[in-house]
């Protein structure tokens, strides 16, 4: 390999790569999947690959550290290899005819060891394709250093653009091929304003928080990290019951998901009363988009705030929505996320080798009590779909689609809307919940949002 095929790694890809190192068991890796009725060919979705990927090389990279130069102490690169489509999809046939969205994440789940995603030996993509007698599934699973879900659904908007293009055999809008501008490092500069009061007091006080009042845990023990497997679980709910959603919030003047937050703590109230102390808060984490609309690459530009609330002032929805709004425009207006982004930057001159145990020590200090991520309408392939508002991978109706995210120290729900329909996942590891205490959780919440 040559020089000309290494590109620069971001430190946001460095610290996922490293938090991943720090816990053998943990496997930064989610995965798309798409419900499809109707005829796909498995020769066209090779080819659609390789056009996508010269749209988006980084999906072609391994991490590396071998710098000509000392260097190689302090940074890693993304070296291009020469995958292809053919080295990236995996097809399987199976003949159960009932096969479902369910069994396609309990497949996911228990095969999840040997679909994780080593970076310094493997590409951050694998391609999963499932036939059954009723239906196909696809499944896009990448791993989180490669892009977050902005990234990672416009490189599968890319593909599907481009399996059309061969299957309906038109020319291609353009026919971009891999290049260094193709690969989007974050712009996370070292910024002196970031240290004056204004930002890091009111920081500061944010993280003085976890100390003082550390969060409330769903789980009354728990187990080792590195002896945890993987839990994950879904839930739809169909067009009618997201209107009641959509209705509700609006009556409450509030975004839908401002009402999923409120949801959320008022679930974990109740599921946490067994042992909850009333000193101890509620921390519900929300990821933190930092990309301009605009920006379309493969890369992870993001970064988090943690909405924390005291169990007591947990009562009346209407008031509930109220201080919800109340903390986020407080922790927005103080650029919280953008702070700790931006502050990143101070890891640099450190050693991944030393990143590596520091994360390992610190970070179950600052462990939410939950993830909720809502990743809005989602539009596979806006320009063909029917007047069901279902869209298309050529002939074949892309019927549903759900996102599995990758588990951490904590549970991680994950909501998604696809004509009409809202899809909740959950991904927790067993040293948090069991499978059946994962149900168990996964219907509460539901049961709060529908009321």
């Amino acid at each position: 390999m040559t020089l000309k095929r290494r590109f620069p790694a971001s430190i946001v890809d460095e610290i996922t790569y490293c938090v991943e190192s720090a816990y053998s068991s943990l496997h930064l890796v989610y995965s798309w999947i798409l419900t499809l009725e109707g005829e796909v060919s498995s020769d066209v979705a090779r080819k659609a690959l390789d056009r996508a990927l010269n749209y988006y090389p980084k999906c072609r990279c391994i991490l590396v550290n071998n710098y000509p130069s000392y260097k190689r102490w302090f940074r890693y690169r993304w070296e291009l290899t020469e995958s292809t489509g053919k080295d990236i999809l995996h097809e399987i046939e199976l003949a159960d005819p009932n096969f479902t969205i369910r069994e396609t994440v309990d497949y996911y789940v228990h095969n999840h060891i040997s679909l994780s995603i080593d970076l310094s030996s493997h590409i951050p993509l694998k391609v999963l394709l499932i036939r059954t007698p009723q239906r196909t599934f696809f499944s896009f699973i990448m791993h989180h250093a490669v892009a977050d879900g902005v990234g990672s659904i416009s490189f599968i908007q890319k593909f599907i653009t481009c399996y059309e293009d061969i299957f309906y055999e038109r020319s291609p809008a353009d026919t971009r091929s891999g290049s260094f501008t193709d690969i989007s490092v974050p712009s996370i500069p070292f910024r002196w304003n970031y240290f004056s009061p204004r930002r890091l007091g009111p920081y500061f006080s944010y993280n003085k928080l976890f100390r003082k009042e550390p969060p409330v845990r769903l789980y009354s023990q728990q187990l080792p990290v590195d002896s945890a497997e993987f839990v994950a679980g879904v839930r739809d709910l169909p067009s009618q019951r997201l209107a009641v959603i959509r209705a509700t919030a609006k009556k409450h003047q509030a975004t839908v998901n401002d009402y999923l937050l409120a949801a959320l703590f008022q679930t974990v109230k109740k599921w946490t009363r067994e042992w909850i102390g009333q000193s101890e808060r509620i921390f519900i984490a929300v990821p933190i988009n930092l990309r301009p609309p605009e920006d379309r690459t493969m890369s992870n530009i993001l970064s988090s705030v943690n909405l924390s609330l005291k169990p007591e002032l947990i009562g009346d929805t209407g008031e509930l929505l109220q201080l919800i709004r109340q903390e986020m425009a407080l922790l927005n207006k103080n650029e919280i996320g953008q702070t700790m982004a931006n502050l990143s930057c101070l890891l640099k001159p450190i050693p991944p080798s030393l990143i590596i145990p520091l994360l390992k020590r610190s970070a179950p200090d600052f462990a939410p009590t939950v993830l909720l991520s809502n990743l809005g309408v989602l539009s596979p392939n806006p320009a063909h779909q029917d007047e069901e508002g279902f869209h298309y991978l050529g002939p074949a109706r892309i019927c549903n689609l759900h996102v599995i995210a990758n588990a951490g120290a904590w549970p991680d729900l994950l909501v998604s809307t696809y004509n009409k329909q809202l899809a909740i996942t959950q991904a927790v590891m067993s040293s948090c919940f069991s499978r059946e205490t994962a149900e168990r959780f996964m219907d509460n919440f539901v049961g709060e949002i529908t009321g």
